[in-house]
Protein backbone atom coordinates (compact mmCIF):
# COMPACT_ATOMS: atom_id res chain seq x y z
CA UNK A 1 0.00 0.00 0.00
CA UNK A 2 1.35 3.39 -0.98
CA UNK A 3 1.16 6.26 1.46
CA UNK A 4 -1.49 8.85 0.66
CA UNK A 5 -0.13 12.23 -0.51
CA UNK A 6 -0.53 13.75 2.97
CA UNK A 7 1.65 11.02 4.54
CA UNK A 8 4.29 11.41 1.80
CA UNK A 9 4.26 15.14 2.53
CA UNK A 10 4.91 14.45 6.23
CA UNK A 11 7.70 12.03 5.32
CA UNK A 12 9.41 14.59 3.07
CA UNK A 13 9.04 17.35 5.67
CA UNK A 14 10.49 15.10 8.39
CA UNK A 15 13.46 14.28 6.16
CA UNK A 16 13.91 17.97 5.34
CA UNK A 17 13.88 18.91 9.02
CA UNK A 18 16.58 16.50 10.19
CA UNK A 19 19.52 18.85 9.52
CA UNK A 20 17.84 21.45 11.76
CA UNK A 21 17.45 18.88 14.53
CA UNK A 22 21.09 17.78 14.37
CA UNK A 23 22.25 21.42 14.16
CA UNK A 24 20.18 22.33 17.22
CA UNK A 25 21.75 19.51 19.22
CA UNK A 26 25.34 19.75 18.01
CA UNK A 27 26.26 23.02 16.30
CA UNK A 28 27.00 24.89 19.52
CA UNK A 29 29.61 22.33 20.52
CA UNK A 30 33.06 23.54 19.59
CA UNK A 31 34.98 21.45 17.08
CA UNK A 32 37.43 20.46 19.84
CA UNK A 33 34.77 19.61 22.45
CA UNK A 34 35.64 16.18 23.91
CA UNK A 35 32.08 14.85 23.49
CA UNK A 36 32.68 14.50 19.74
CA UNK A 37 35.11 11.65 20.35
CA UNK A 38 33.53 9.83 23.28
CA UNK A 39 32.38 6.37 22.26
CA UNK A 40 30.55 4.53 25.05
CA UNK A 41 29.88 1.61 22.72
CA UNK A 42 32.99 0.38 20.88
CA UNK A 43 30.96 -1.11 18.02
CA UNK A 44 29.26 2.21 17.23
CA UNK A 45 30.46 5.52 15.85
CA UNK A 46 31.48 8.47 18.02
CA UNK A 47 29.41 11.62 17.46
CA UNK A 48 32.15 13.00 15.17
CA UNK A 49 31.93 9.81 13.14
CA UNK A 50 28.10 9.83 13.16
CA UNK A 51 28.02 13.20 11.46
CA UNK A 52 30.64 12.18 8.89
CA UNK A 53 28.65 9.00 8.28
CA UNK A 54 25.37 10.87 7.79
CA UNK A 55 27.02 13.37 5.44
CA UNK A 56 28.60 10.60 3.37
CA UNK A 57 25.32 8.70 3.07
CA UNK A 58 23.33 11.55 1.52
CA UNK A 59 24.74 11.08 -2.02
CA UNK A 60 24.26 7.32 -1.61
CA UNK A 61 20.58 7.86 -0.75
CA UNK A 62 20.17 10.23 -3.72
CA UNK A 63 21.79 7.69 -6.03
CA UNK A 64 19.49 4.94 -4.76
CA UNK A 65 16.39 7.10 -5.18
CA UNK A 66 17.39 8.14 -8.71
CA UNK A 67 18.22 4.59 -9.75
CA UNK A 68 14.91 3.34 -8.34
CA UNK A 69 13.07 6.10 -10.21
CA UNK A 70 14.94 5.65 -13.51
CA UNK A 71 15.76 1.94 -13.79
CA UNK A 72 13.68 -1.21 -13.82
CA UNK A 73 14.20 -3.03 -10.50
CA UNK A 74 17.82 -1.92 -10.04
CA UNK A 75 20.02 -3.86 -7.64
CA UNK A 76 21.23 -1.54 -4.86
CA UNK A 77 24.36 -3.11 -3.38
CA UNK A 78 25.24 -2.90 0.28
CA UNK A 79 27.92 -0.48 1.39
CA UNK A 80 30.54 -1.47 3.96
CA UNK A 81 30.08 1.36 6.46
CA UNK A 82 33.25 0.41 8.35
CA UNK A 83 35.35 0.63 5.20
CA UNK A 84 33.68 3.92 4.26
CA UNK A 85 34.58 5.28 7.71
CA UNK A 86 38.22 4.24 7.31
CA UNK A 87 38.50 5.55 3.76
CA UNK A 88 36.78 8.79 4.75
CA UNK A 89 38.90 9.25 7.89
CA UNK A 90 35.78 9.81 10.01
CA UNK A 91 37.83 9.98 13.23
CA UNK A 92 39.47 13.20 12.06
CA UNK A 93 36.64 14.95 10.23
CA UNK A 94 35.51 18.42 11.25
CA UNK A 95 32.02 17.74 12.66
CA UNK A 96 30.75 21.22 11.75
CA UNK A 97 31.82 20.64 8.15
CA UNK A 98 30.02 17.28 8.28
CA UNK A 99 26.86 18.98 9.57
CA UNK A 100 27.04 21.43 6.64
CA UNK A 101 27.58 18.58 4.14
CA UNK A 102 24.68 16.66 5.67
CA UNK A 103 22.45 19.73 5.19
CA UNK A 104 23.52 20.19 1.56
CA UNK A 105 23.10 16.52 0.74
CA UNK A 106 19.74 16.32 2.45
CA UNK A 107 18.46 19.28 0.43
CA UNK A 108 19.31 17.32 -2.76
CA UNK A 109 17.58 14.20 -1.44
CA UNK A 110 14.46 16.11 -0.42
CA UNK A 111 14.33 17.91 -3.77
CA UNK A 112 14.61 14.58 -5.58
CA UNK A 113 11.87 12.96 -3.47
CA UNK A 114 9.65 16.02 -3.75
CA UNK A 115 9.90 15.84 -7.52
CA UNK A 116 8.67 12.26 -7.76
CA UNK A 117 5.43 11.48 -9.52
CA UNK A 118 2.82 9.62 -7.47
CA UNK A 119 3.55 6.43 -9.45
CA UNK A 120 7.29 6.70 -8.71
CA UNK A 121 6.61 5.94 -5.03
CA UNK A 122 5.59 2.42 -6.08
CA UNK A 123 8.74 1.75 -8.11
CA UNK A 124 10.86 -1.13 -6.80
CA UNK A 125 14.57 -1.80 -6.34
CA UNK A 126 16.26 -4.96 -5.11
CA UNK A 127 18.44 -5.08 -1.99
CA UNK A 128 20.46 -8.02 -0.72
CA UNK A 129 19.30 -9.19 2.70
CA UNK A 130 16.10 -7.14 2.21
CA UNK A 131 14.58 -8.18 -1.11
CA UNK A 132 12.21 -5.88 -3.00
CA UNK A 133 12.20 -2.30 -1.70
CA UNK A 134 9.71 0.29 -2.92
CA UNK A 135 10.61 3.96 -3.20
CA UNK A 136 8.29 4.59 -0.27
CA UNK A 137 10.14 1.99 1.80
CA UNK A 138 13.48 3.49 0.79
CA UNK A 139 12.46 6.98 1.92
CA UNK A 140 11.10 5.56 5.18
CA UNK A 141 14.37 3.67 5.64
CA UNK A 142 16.31 6.97 5.36
CA UNK A 143 14.15 8.54 8.07
CA UNK A 144 14.58 5.46 10.26
CA UNK A 145 18.35 5.64 9.78
CA UNK A 146 18.25 9.29 10.84
CA UNK A 147 16.21 8.36 13.90
CA UNK A 148 18.65 5.64 14.91
CA UNK A 149 21.54 8.11 14.90
CA UNK A 150 19.46 10.90 16.42
CA UNK A 151 18.72 8.67 19.40
CA UNK A 152 22.45 7.94 19.70
CA UNK A 153 23.27 11.67 19.70
CA UNK A 154 20.69 12.40 22.40
CA UNK A 155 21.93 9.45 24.47
CA UNK A 156 25.58 10.47 24.28
CA UNK A 157 25.31 14.23 24.72
CA UNK A 158 26.11 15.58 28.19
CA UNK A 159 22.98 16.05 30.27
Amino acid sequence: MTYPPSARNYLIKALAGMPDVFDKLLLELGVDHPVWDICPDPVRFSLREVMAHLADWEPIWVNRVCRTRDETRPFLPSIDEGQLAIAGDYKNRDPHESLARFREGRAKLVSTLDGLAATDWERVAEREFVGPLTMQMLATYVLSHDGYHLHQVVEWLPK
